[in-house]
């Protein structure tokens, strides 16, 4: 059974020119054979990761491969940036990038937050999918 305990992997980073450090703990990152990585992101107020983007082949992406990516919040309040669009989401709220699609994330509140970032290449997935929610994914909420 393999285990991981909150800070067995735990280090902080300044990413992608944000400003602050953003404390990140890496999931089973030498271990899984999952073809995604998982990492939690804690952010004081202030910090943020900025905007950034995963797509092979494009000088300015942020990693050599393409991937997509998600980001639960876990704790707090964040501000999820695209472009110029931006979202504020609170503990249980996803977003979800693309391939391509840029994107970063900023605590712009008084308080830490944190947030599960679940990210790699795409591929199938295990259930059925229609392309579609139920729900309006670009609905200004």
């Amino acid at each position: 059974m393999l285990v991981q305990r909150r800070g067995d992997n735990a280090h902080e980073w300044e990413l992608y020119h944000g400003a602050g450090r953003i404390g990140i703990e890496w999931y089973f990152k030498e271990t899984t054979s999952l073809p995604i990585s998982v990492m939690q992101y804690r952010l004081e107020p202030g910090a943020e990761e900025g905007q950034h983007f995963h797509l092979e082949g494009v000088g300015d992406s942020c990693s050599p491969g393409s991937s997509d990516e998600m980001y639960v919040v876990t704790t707090g309040e964040v501000v999820i940036s695209s472009d110029e669009d931006r979202r504020i989401l609170r503990a249980g709220d996803a977003f979800y990038a693309p391939q391509g699609k840029r994107h970063g994330v900023r605590n712009e509140s008084d308080a830490p937050a944190e947030l599960i970032l679940i990210f790699g290449p795409r591929g199938p997935h295990p259930f059925t999918q229609t392309g579609r929610e139920t729900f309006d994914v670009e609905a200004n909420r």
